[in-house]
This record gives C-alpha cells, structure tokens and sequence, in this order.
C-alpha cells in the first residue's frame, strides 16, 4: 500500500458519480409525473356514463294505461251497439222474441223504459212509436225493434178499424132498414178492433220493461 502525499497548493477533487452511475434523466421530463396525476375527469366517469336517467324509465314503456283495457273492449252490458246485424229487423232470430230474450238483447234501463213508453204513448199520443223510431232507429237497436213494432201494430190498427167501421157500418144500415134502426148498431162491432190492439200494446209494454223483445200479433209488418 503506498500513500502518495498531497503536493503543496492542490485541492482535493470531489467524487465523480456521473460517470460511475451513468447517464440519468431527471425526475421532471419522466412520463408519469407527481404534478399531473390522472383525474377522474379525463375518463369517462359515472356522470358521462349512460346513466339510469337516460335509459328508458318505467313512464316510457307502454304501460298498463296504454294498453286497451276492459272498459276499451265491448263490454257484456251493450252488444247490440258493437253489432250492425242487430239492426236489421229481417236478420234476427227467433229467439230475440218471447221470454227469456233478454239475453239477447241485453238492454239497459234506460232502453227498457224508453220501449215501455214508447207502446203505452201509443194508447195516449197515438203517433209516439213513429216519433221514437224516427228517433231511436240509428242508436238503440232494442228500442228500435219496438218502436217498429209499435209502428206496424199502429198502422195495422188504423187500416183495419177504417176497415171495419165501413163494413159493419153498411151491414148496420141494411139491417137497420130491416129491424127498425137496430141493426144500426153492428158498425160498434168495428171497435172490438182497437181493444185488441189496446191489450196487445200493454203487453207488449210489460216485456219492454222486461228487456224482452215481443212480436206483435195481428200485425202487417209494413216497416221493416
């Protein structure tokens, strides 16, 4: 081991450590910094992620509301509005008339009163089933078969009471020239015709109020 002693005027140089660790690069220039660190911002966070509020809610899908509900459908109460058929006098069966057609026709309240008035202001007004079909024939197929009947047993009563009264009328005069003015009184025989047509109408207004439908009897069916 020799020791080589320091010169007089010369300074001691300090380590080189560059050349002994080699080149570095500062802490500064690397990729990753300290004073830059990533932020949730710069990624697409839970606020730029399609959230629950852009994805279609419950008030968007067609619901319930939307759907064609019960009260949509053509209910049970009133087929013969949902039914053209049943306007048709011609076109309906044999079971729409007598007891137990109320199943059939399925009327309402209102219809069964207003078929019910419609025979008995027949006895009062005389004309009330013409008022009522020119009025009830496009909206209530119910009151519309009755009013028709009504119409026709009207227009039968009025032919055949005229009817009656001429022939019973010329029957009374020639037994009256015979029986000394007694046979003057066969032309009342002519109003056993309205009487009928009286007890038919009211139970024709008894079935109205049923909800049945009746086929007048003795009946031209002029109106159909």
């Amino acid at each position: 081991m020799s020791f080589t002693p320091e010169q007089p005027g010369s300074r001691p140089m300090p380590p080189n450590y560059s050349q002994a660790s080699g080149s570095q690069q500062p802490y500064a220039p690397q990729n990753q910094q300290y004073s830059q660190p990533q932020t949730h911002t710069g990624q697409p966070g839970y606020g730029a992620q399609p959230g629950y509020g852009s994805q279609q809610a419950y008030g968007g899908q067609p619901g319930f509301g939307g759907q064609p509900g019960f009260g949509g459908q053509p209910g049970f109460g009133m087929p013969q509005m949902h039914n053209p058929a049943m306007f048709d006098s011609q076109s309906l069966p044999e079971h729409a008339y007598g007891p137990g057609s109320e199943q059939f026709w399925m009327a309402h309240e209102p219809d069964r009163t207003t078929a019910m008035w419609t025979h008995l202001g027949a006895l009062i007004f005389g004309f009330m089933p013409l008022i009522m079909f020119l009025v009830k024939k496009d909206e209530s197929p119910f009151v519309r078969e009755h009013s028709r009947q009504g119409l026709n047993a009207l227009i039968t009563n009025t032919i055949v009471t005229f009817a009656a009264l001429f022939v019973f009328g010329i029957l009374g005069f020639m037994l009256a020239l015979v029986t000394f003015g007694i046979g003057i009184l066969l032309m009342y025989a002519a109003l056993i015709v309205p009487l009928v047509y009286v007890v038919i109408y009211i139970i024709a207004a008894v079935a109205a109020n049923r909800g049945e439908g009746y086929k007048f009897p003795l009946t031209i069916n002029f109106v159909k």
